[in-house]
């Protein structure tokens, strides 16, 4: 599970996920997580890059828009957070 901090980046599911200049898997499918204000982007990773914490960069067209790799679950199933 990736997510994408800037709002504005828009990914739909098939672009390559990147490791520097290094194609490193693809995004298999992704839409916008309301309830944690970011993008959620699912993808095939390597092992030694999918620990939490991770930076990758997902290619679309001529842009490469950062994504972190995400433990989940991605929610709050207890509510703490909304009850704060």
């Amino acid at each position: 599970c990736l997510t994408i901090d800037d709002p504005r980046s828009v990914v739909m599911g098939k672009e390559p996920v990147y490791d520097g200049d290094r194609p490193v898997g693809y995004v298999t499918s992704a839409a916008y997580g309301y309830t944690i204000g970011k993008g959620i982007a699912y993808a095939w990773l390597p092992t030694e890059l999918a620990e939490p914490g991770t930076t990758v960069h997902i290619g679309y067209f001529d842009q490469r828009i950062e994504a972190v790799v995400a433990e989940e679950p991605l929610f709050d199933p207890a509510m703490s957070r909304l009850r704060g």
